[in-house]
């Protein structure tokens, strides 16, 4: 998410599917962080994808199974998979696209009922049948020993209680089964990451302090017609990320919830620095501002100093400098000797 005041939120009434909000009566101070949760991601749903640039093509098809193939070596079959905080589907079905979960059945739970019904729309899109159940993390609607695999991507930042979550997802494991979560920030990589941020947005908004260039700043929700409730639940943006994580602490969390084989790999680490300058112009500048050609560049800019991480960077640096956590583990079988 954003670290600084941007005003790079869509303009929506109400929540998918939902009555209208009433701004008089919404006062997030009366929620919990989980009607919290609800509430922003179902507002965020519609337009979810434009904000974090999120396709089902080619480029986050590499990016998915990348990401997957670090720590899930070809040729590992599946029979049902879940994915946890699923949001719109981005990972499951990249994954699925890039031939990853071959033949699996496909199942994705989330808190927010408007980002499943986008999940299970874009998974009709592109010719998969994704049975989606609203839910808690802490608490999955699932039986005990059901799924192959689970992961989640960029979620379990947002839960109060991580490792509860965790126990939830050994739980509905079968034994030997395969937990992926990829997309976590690190403590120290979200650290520099806020300094590129902030470093961005007050050299963007010098810069269009020149005369003729303040109309390049994307106007407020207010300016482009929003309503009093997207306002408010607009700002609760800053209130859903609960957590960054020290690889350590998160192989620790994972074997105290009974998981086997636990591993942390960590990346991104220049390429994240250039990501978050990027998205912090683009979530400040008026979007007719910058077009394909900047798209272009942008994602071609993140390839190459991805390339150079990996190349250069990768058991050179200190692990907790990266910016991306990705987690692996097993869940053990009855039989611990097997």
């Amino acid at each position: 998410m954003a670290a600084v005041p941007t005003t790079d939120h869509p303009v929506l009434v109400g929540v998918p599917d939902q009555p209208p909000l009433d701004p008089r009566t919404l006062d997030p101070r009366t929620l919990d962080i989980k009607a919290k949760q609800e509430a922003y991601h179902d507002w965020e749903s519609r337009t979810y994808e434009e904000k974090f640039s999120i396709s089902y093509d080619q480029r986050c098809i590499d990016y998915a199974r990348d990401r997957f193939r670090k720590v899930v070596p070809a040729g590992a079959g599946f029979g049902r998979v879940l994915e946890v905080g699923a949001g719109t589907g981005f990972f499951l079905i990249n994954l699925a696209l890039g031939g990853c979960l071959e033949g699996a059945a496909l199942e994705a739970t989330d808190i927010s009922q408007g980002m499943l019904d986008v999940c299970r729309r874009n998974g009709a899109e592109h010719g998969l049948d994704i049975t989606t159940t609203q839910g808690d993390a802490e608490a999955l609607p699932y039986d005990d020993d059901t799924f192959d695999l689970v992961m989640g991507h960029a979620f379990i930042h947002h839960l109060p209680v991580p490792g509860a979550a965790l126990r939830e997802m050994l739980r509905v494991l079968r034994p030997g089964g395969t937990l992926v979560i990829a997309g976590e920030p690190t403590e120290l990589g979200d650290r520099i990451s806020w300094a590129v941020k902030n470093t961005t947005y007050r050299a963007f908004m010098a810069l269009t302090a020149l005369p003729g260039l303040t109309d390049l700043r994307k106007p407020s929700i207010r300016a482009s017609g929003g309503s009093a409730v997207d306002e408010v639940l607009a700002g609760l943006e800053y209130e859903v990320d609960l957590h960054t994580f020290r690889p350590r602490d998160v192989e620790k969390m994972a074997r105290l919830a009974g998981f086997r084989e636990v591993r942390v790999v960590t990346e991104e680490l220049t390429a994240n620095w250039f990501g978050w300058a990027v998205r912090t112009v683009e979530g400040s500048i008026r979007p007719d501002a910058i077009g394909r050609r900047w798209a272009y560049g942008a994602f071609r800019g993140y390839l190459a100093l991805t390339a150079f991480d990996e190349r250069f960077l990768q058991g050179r640096v200190p692990r907790e400098l990266f910016y991306n956590l990705l987690l692996h583990a097993r869940k053990p079988y009855a039989d611990a000797t097997r």
